[in-house]
């Protein structure tokens, strides 16, 4: 069943906000189940249900975004790095769960976001680093202060794991960073301190990109 798991994944997914209470729970007990199967299977093609989890994270469904980021935990634990290619959209459902309104769904969101760093930062293969800056640039811009303080540490992270493959983007990173320091929320600016210590801050503007950046106040 778990190869043909990807084809009604999401179906299941979008029972668990059915008007009708028997199928929300039936759909609850269907999607433990599978996710059990997947924990006791060592043949287990993670990819193809990947877009789904992300998809049910955004869900204007409670449950539906809990039951998504319990899934998300557990494929980064399962997985580890065959999710390389996927690395980016993980995180970004990640990013998006991070800043709920849900406590239990910000708390766990929390932890996965700690998996995920744990896994990247040790990843041994390498992977694309342009795909998961587009993901935390755009989470630099966000409302929420969780998920631009996740940002921040994500990039600290890469910054020390990859100094010379990261250089290729200051152009497209600085901007972001520098507009940060001028954050309305003080642990925000200091977190931000720590990326830009003087020891980037001087290669940056090596680069010479640092000689029109203006600062605004958000």
């Amino acid at each position: 069943m778990l190869d043909w798991l990807p084809d009604f994944l999401d179906g299941l997914f979008n029972m668990l906000s059915d008007s009708n209470r028997e199928i929300r729970q039936a759909a609850d007990s269907a999607i433990a189940d599978f996710l059990d199967e997947i924990k006791k299977s060592s043949l287990v093609d993670f990819g193809p249900m990947v877009g789904i989890l992300v998809h049910q994270c955004c869900s204007t469904a409670r449950f539906n975004r809990l039951t998504a980021i319990i899934w998300v935990k557990e494929f980064i634990k399962l997985g580890g790095e065959r999710l390389l290619l996927f690395y980016s959209e993980l995180l970004g459902s990640i990013m998006h769960c991070i800043s709920d309104n849900d406590v239990e769904i910000r708390k766990l969101a929390g932890r996965t976001h700690s998996d995920l760093l744990h896994l990247v930062k040790l990843t041994k293969n390498s992977f694309e680093l342009s795909p998961l800056l587009q993901t935390l640039i755009a989470s630099l811009g966000s409302h929420h202060i969780p998920t631009r303080m996740a940002a921040l540490r994500w990039i600290n992270m890469l910054l020390d794991r990859t100094t010379g493959e990261m250089n290729k983007f200051i152009a497209e990173l600085l901007p972001s960073l520098l507009h940060t320091l001028s954050d309305e929320a003080d642990e925000v600016v200091l977190t931000n301190l720590e990326v830009c210590a003087p020891r980037y801050f001087e290669n940056f503007c090596d680069t010479g990109t640092c000689a029109d950046i203006t600062f605004e106040r958000r």
